[in-house]
């Protein structure tokens, strides 16, 4: 299987394009069929133009086969990268963890994204925190909107043994020294214990 190139999720986050489009989707029995869907240019990957089998994919990627009339997002379930099917007015806005944050040369802050993305804001702009999750149209790159990481919030999980479920987070629990902080989060009656890095927020509009 073609591996992923390096890019925008590592190759332990992420699948190759081709095994997309072949054994997840169905859109193509082998490679050269699926060379010739980008040829065209009929699959876009949050609003851009494929052009690399090996392209990575990964969480909260938005897939649109717009000739085929099929839209997706890239989530969890089961530890498993599995397709959310999307309306097509629901493609343009992409949910991003803050996984880090620099100020950079000029005095801006830079938001580190969890797929590699980028975002520069003013500091007087800045409100959130790592772990925050923001809302960014694509492929335009805008900020839409963000959601804190706090008690309330609807959460994925989406590493560990509790990946692929969404619940709400109930408490952050810090852990002594150096050791990443826990979180308990509820969903039906069920309590679960995660890691707190496990966690990406999103909102209502996420369950379609």
């Amino acid at each position: 299987m073609k591996k992923a190139m390096p890019g925008k999720h590592s190759s332990s986050e992420s699948i190759p394009l081709v095994f997309l489009l072949r054994d997840k989707l169905g859109l193509a029995e082998n490679a050269r069929q699926a060379k010739k869907l980008l040829i065209q240019g009929e699959v876009l990957i949050d609003g851009l133009k494929a052009n690399d089998l090996g392209t990575p994919v990964g969480l909260m990627d938005i897939i649109s086969i717009p000739k085929a009339g099929k839209y997706y997002r890239i989530t969890v379930s089961k530890g498993k990268f599995a397709l959310q099917e999307l309306k097509p007015d629901k493609t343009g806005v992409k949910y991003c963890r803050i996984d880090g944050k620099t100020i950079n040369k000029k005095g801006k802050v830079q938001l580190n994204l969890h797929d590699s993305r980028v975002m520069l804001i003013e500091k007087e702009e800045d409100r959130f925190k790592v772990g925050d999750t923001i809302l960014v149209s694509v492929p335009k790159q805008e900020l839409k909107g963000f959601l804190k990481l706090e008690k309330g919030a609807l959460c994925v999980v989406f590493k560990g043994r509790h990946a692929g479920e969404t619940a709400t987070l109930e408490e952050i629990l810090s852990r002594e020294g150096s050791k990443p902080a826990d979180a308990k989060l509820s969903s039906g009656g069920k309590e679960l214990i995660t890691l707190k890095d496990y966690l990406i927020v999103v909102d209502e509009d996420f369950k379609g």
